[in-house]
């Protein structure tokens, strides 16, 4: 790490409890007996089970077989009376990390479940089900013929509620993690400028590199799009050996994690010489994200960011090259709740961490995004913690 990266603390034990009590509370008054939460690995869809209990399964979710059942995974039981048992596949936790006493490391996730709502009595509970988007139906069909009169209720209001509001300590993760974000983009630009032809592998590469020396947990990835490709919007794989040609326009997006929390960014650029239509484009993209952002208020609507955009958009020839989704909320996942988009129906509060990036993509000629991550502020203009310089051509 370099010596301007200074560290910011994680999540302590005393806020991963204060989560669980609360969580606990909720579901008390929701009629529940407990809470069963479930993530997968921590560079995918870790957040339920890791905000309850500060545990990120360490291993990439796998195909089952005779012997293993949902490794990649791990499911949490918090009941509403009674200790809390968190159950991991067999490559397990880190303990100083995880405020949990009973942690129980188990080959089969679905058949560890069902032994452990046998013995704390609750076959017969009614239990809100947190994350079950990702369970595996192969566990879920386990767990509903062995226990026939347990009532797993799908529960997406509690847990996703808490998370939508980032406390003190999460705030300052997403910022650090704003600052690897930040790192890596300039490391592509000062590869994409060095003065020697470079292909779009060359510059992803060296995007990787700069944000995990600034502190990344991870880089998911790093995406380069040049010339035609910028149109794409997303595209796989994310780099191409394509040399990038003068005049071309480069789209980034990197995606990645800080002790944790994710940074999500995108930025747009251009190998000189640029001709004036292409210039146009990326002076109109930068400028639908600096209205969009300056409409995140607390008490606004979602609706009212994506018009903001629009509103600048709209009134140009760009205006059929937009996306109908303009940004998303982050924090332990790089897209959280809520979904910024044109029926939007959700107000802004303050401690929401959103991403705002309304792009636009011409098929076959050019595109451009610029994503600013914000802090929506009780009062006044949000917080916009992205550093990267939003003009880059």
């Amino acid at each position: 790490m370099t010596a301007t990266m200074s560290e910011a603390p994680g999540i302590g034990r005393a806020e991963i409890l204060d989560r669980q009590d609360r969580a606990r509370a909720e579901a008390a008054r929701a009629g529940y007996d407990a809470l069963l939460a479930v993530s997968r690995s921590f560079y995918d869809r870790p957040g339920d089970v890791a905000y309850l209990t500060n545990h990120f399964p360490p291993f990439p979710s796998t195909v089952f077989s005779e012997h293993n059942r949902g490794m990649g995974h791990a499911i949490f039981l918090l009941p509403v009376r009674g200790e809390p048992t968190l159950l991991t596949d067999t490559r397990g936790h880190r303990p100083e990390l995880v405020p949990v006493a009973d942690v129980r490391r188990a080959a089969d996730l679905g058949e560890a479940t069902v032994d452990l709502l046998r013995e704390r009595g609750l076959e017969r509970g009614r239990i809100g089900l947190v994350g079950d988007d990702v369970l595996p139906a192969a566990l879920d069909r386990g767990i509903a013929a062995a226990l026939p009169d347990l009532r797993l209720e799908p529960e997406r209001e509690i847990v996703a509620g808490m998370r939508r509001i980032k406390s003190p300590a999460e705030e300052a993760l997403l910022r650090r993690a704003a600052r690897c974000a930040d790192a890596g983009l300039n490391a592509a630009v000062a590869t994409l400028r060095g003065g020697e032809p470079v292909s779009e592998r060359d510059v992803c590469a060296a995007g990787i590199a700069a944000a995990m020396r600034a502190g990344a947990d991870f880089v998911r990835y790093f995406r380069v799009h040049s010339g035609p490709w910028s149109a794409a919007g997303s595209r796989w794989p994310q780099a191409l050996d394509r040399r990038i040609e003068p005049g071309d326009v480069v789209e980034f997006d990197v995606v990645g994690a800080y002790q944790g929390y994710q940074f999500d960014v995108n930025r747009v650029t251009a190998l000189a010489p640029l001709d004036a239509e292409r210039r146009a484009l990326l002076e109109l993209a930068e400028e639908a994200v600096d209205r969009a952002v300056a409409a995140c208020a607390a008490g606004a609507r979602i609706a009212d960011v994506v018009a903001a955009a629009d509103a600048v958009i709209g009134r140009t020839r760009f205006a059929a090259h937009t996306g109908a989704m303009m940004g998303h909320g982050i924090g332990l996942e790089t897209v959280e709740l809520p979904y910024v988009q044109r029926d939007g129906p959700d107000e802004l509060r303050p401690g929401m961490t959103l991403c705002i990036e309304p792009g636009i993509f011409v098929p076959g000629w050019a595109g451009a995004a610029i994503e600013q991550e914000v802090i929506i502020r009780d009062g006044g203009p949000p917080e916009v913690i992205t550093p990267t310089a939003t003009r880059l051509w």
